[in-house]
């Protein structure tokens, strides 16, 4: 999955949110960690390590 241009959509406003599983986060940490934009996205934690991603107002 290409979860940079995910981050991107997402920070753009072409998606509204991502969905982020346990066994898909540490893909997604690795892009994560080097986005340039997170302030601009925030995580909300949901039940057994799910974590949503939206765009922070």
């Amino acid at each position: 999955m290409d979860y940079e241009q995910l981050l991107i959509d997402l920070r753009d406003g072409k998606i509204d949110e991502i969905a982020i599983t346990p066994e898909t986060f540490p893909a997604f940490q690795k892009i994560w960690r080097d986005f340039t934009s997170q302030n601009r996205i925030r995580g909300v934690a949901g039940k057994q390590g799910n974590i949503k991603y939206v765009r922070a107002n």
